[in-house]
């Protein structure tokens, strides 16, 4: 719980909340216990509420239409769980037996409802700034990226084309395993010898669209460590979590637009 709230960046003054928020219905049906529903409830209003007001103050050209597309893309539950992939919210959870034996700490649906679960527990704990804080602080990069190409059909489409304006090519490079009815795929996105985007997914295209997002992300995202350096191919060693920094040349792109 302690090391949570300090990946939350928030301090609960009521750990209860947090208990709750953290509580999935097959534990609260085994312990007669309440779950995280109501809260998860509460949070998905939240969510959508501080990415609608961030949209529509930051990016006044975009039309109704295009400002529904950016929020359906960011609050989707995949960019939920991946949310609560960084934060390790999955081995804080209270689980079932059945889930725990099969895995849930690392299904993307169960993430997802909790991630909503703890935006609705740090709201009713400190109210609407502690909320909005948390929020922006792991969507800001994801509503800039889809703000930026509103109009895009999926990330590797919108890769594709931020790259193109400044005359660069993605490359993918992915690999798979496990049995045939339950595959698993990582990809990476490389540009020019250097690695900024990397996925998961049951589909060699999910992953591949996933280290796409990531690698737009990373594209609008001003603070992030350094990049790998080069590798043949996807190891054993990667993982979706780990953020990458836009390279020099974009960002010297976006300074240059934005004082033009």
């Amino acid at each position: 719980m302690n090391h949570l709230q300090r990946r939350l960046g928030y301090h609960f003054s009521s750990p209860e909340l947090l208990l709750n928020a953290l509580t999935h219905s097959s534990y609260a049906n085994e312990m007669n216990t309440p779950d995280n529903e109501r809260l998860e409830f509460l949070g998905d209003t939240v969510l959508q509420m501080v990415v609608t007001r961030h949209i529509f103050g930051e990016y006044p050209s975009l039309k109704e239409g295009q400002m529904t597309r950016v929020r359906a893309e960011v609050v989707r539950k995949e960019s939920l769980a991946r949310v609560a992939e960084a934060l390790e919210l999955g081995e804080a959870l209270r689980l079932g037996k059945g889930q725990e034996q099969s895995d849930g700490r690392r299904k993307p649906s169960i993430l997802a409802d909790a991630m909503e679960a703890v935006i609705g527990a740090v709201y009713r704990d400190g109210g609407w700034k502690p909320a909005e804080r948390l929020v922006m602080t792991h969507w800001r990069a994801m509503i800039d990226a889809q703000a930026a190409t509103p109009d895009a059909q999926d990330a590797k489409t919108q890769l594709q084309e931020l790259l193109a304006s400044e005359g660069k090519v993605p490359e993918y490079r992915s690999s798979g395993e496990g049995p045939s009815h339950a595959p698993r795929f990582e990809a990476e996105v490389w540009v020019e010898g250097e690695r900024f985007g990397v996925g998961k997914g049951s589909a060699r295209r999910q992953a591949e669209q996933e280290a796409a997002r990531r690698a737009v992300e990373a594209l609008y995202s001003d603070a992030a460590p350094a990049r790998s350096q080069p590798t043949p191919a996807v190891t054993e060693a990667s993982t979706v979590d780990e953020p990458q920094q836009a390279p020099q040349w974009w960002r010297w792109r976006r300074t240059r637009r934005k004082h033009s």
